[in-house]
């Protein structure tokens, strides 16, 4: 299927290992590697390390987003329509829109993950999400109206109740 794409915008990249801003709270650190500013809005790259015993994120779906998972170091346990499998270096996960997911990390030891999200934004998601994270006294916050907000800005909503 043909794109439209302002190629006068994209321009190649290459980043030494650990090289890409970096955003860390709750234990997390994830820094982003292509943005959505750098790929024209196509898709966001990170590494995501995720401390030992991480909950992970509640299960969500996306409307428009899919995201993709590679496991680098570690175990991660994905969770995709109820199902969970726990997957170790070269592990992989896609997770098309309308598939409710999440992952989590049940091991001793971090687990280190290459991600993509497609189309882009997820960045800004991660960055609003650090900053709330900061400015809470505590953690859930009090007014979950809050993350529920910024969630749904991001294409991010919780599953259905059953």
């Amino acid at each position: 299927m043909p794109m439209s794409i302002n190629r006068s915008t994209l321009l190649g990249q290459i980043l030494p290992a650990g090289a890409g801003e970096a955003v860390t709270a709750v234990g997390v650190a994830i820094t982003f590697k292509t943005t959505g500013a750098r790929s024209a809005g196509q898709f966001l790259t990170l590494e995501y390390t995720a401390p030992p015993r991480f909950s992970g994120p509640p299960l969500h779906w996306h409307k428009v987003s899919t995201e993709i998972f590679y496991v680098l170091e570690g175990s991660l346990t994905v969770t995709i329509d109820g199902q969970s499998t726990t997957i170790g270096p070269g592990g992989y996960a896609y997770v098309p829109p309308g598939v409710v997911h999440g992952f989590a990390n049940q091991t001793d030891t971090p687990v280190r993950y290459f991600g993509i999200a497609s189309p882009a934004g997820l960045e800004d998601y991660f960055a609003e999400m650090t900053k709330l994270i900061q400015d809470e006294p505590s953690w859930p916050p009090e007014d979950m109206g809050k993350l529920v907000a910024l969630m749904a800005k991001y294409d991010t909503f919780a599953p259905p109740a059953q």
